[in-house]
């Protein structure tokens, strides 16, 4: 091989072995951003903006009951009141919650259609609010955002680039490795707010059966598994989370 040729290919080489250490490196890094720079980027993809939070107008005691089931589970300590997260459920058929930029948690109208008991859905925000504790969604974002142009640009607002870093947040799919760090502190957070950690398991398990199943599903660990660590998980003091009337307005608070 020609020297020249020789010499552009282990350059070409040493750009993708630096490039790859990179993305390896942006998880790590992404950890320990600071807040305020997490709450600029979700204000300059216009994040906040892209999904309008129901407030149980027709009845406004639904969203009381939502936001009562939400302190039930956070803040719980002193960590929990630093992260500036909040919960909302969002109109849609979207069998999904979903945490985004800034600690924002969404819960689609659709997934109060699956879930059948305030237990099963203070599991699925619990595990949602591990995700924004252990900052993955800043990971992710890191990981995902590598390879977008836009990022060049440092995400100015109206720039070709936001509707592409605004669906990465809208269609972010976390590792196996984070969801199953997330399960795991989301059944600690459970157990420390006496709710009861069978409701976790039993949703995720029915929602592999169905037929409409989540499509974030297929990155999250089995059932079986979520089963057995819910299992090692209870033995603990629950107490019920809504009483049935506060349960059934929950349902109501998108009309």
């Amino acid at each position: 091989m020609p020297t020249g040729k020789r010499k552009g290919l282990l350059w070409a080489l040493a750009a993708v072995g630096i490039g790859v250490s990179f993305a390896a490196l942006l998880p790590s890094v992404a950890r320990h951003v600071p807040w305020r720079v997490e709450r600029w980027m979700d204000r300059a993809v216009g994040g906040d903006a892209l999904l309008r939070p129901c407030r149980g107008t027709a009845e406004p005691a639904s969203l009381v009951a939502f936001n009562k089931l939400v302190a039930r589970i956070y803040p719980l300590d002193a960590e929990d009141r630093e992260l500036p997260i909040t919960v909302d459920v969002i109109a849609g058929d979207t069998i999904n919650a979903f945490a985004a930029l800034d600690g924002h948690i969404h819960v689609f109208e659709g997934l109060l259609g699956q879930v059948e008991s305030p237990e099963e859905l203070a599991g699925v925000i619990a595990h949602e609010i591990e995700h924004v504790r252990g900052r993955h969604i800043m990971q992710g974002l890191a990981v995902n955002l590598f390879t977008l142009t836009a990022l060049s640009s440092a995400l100015p607002t109206g720039s070709p680039g936001n509707s592409r870093i605004a669906y990465s947040l809208l269609s972010m799919k976390f590792s196996r490795q984070q969801e199953a760090e997330a399960d795991e502190r989301g059944l600690a957070r459970l157990r420390a707010a006496h709710v009861d950690a069978a409701g976790f398991s039993r949703f995720f398990a029915r929602a592999e059966l169905s037929s409409a199943a989540p499509a974030w599903l297929s990155s999250h660990p089995a059932s079986e598994a979520r089963a057995e660590l819910a299992h090692r998980a209870g033995g603990y003091p629950t107490a019920a989370v809504l009483g049935a009337a506060e349960w059934r307005s929950v349902g109501a608070i998108c009309r």
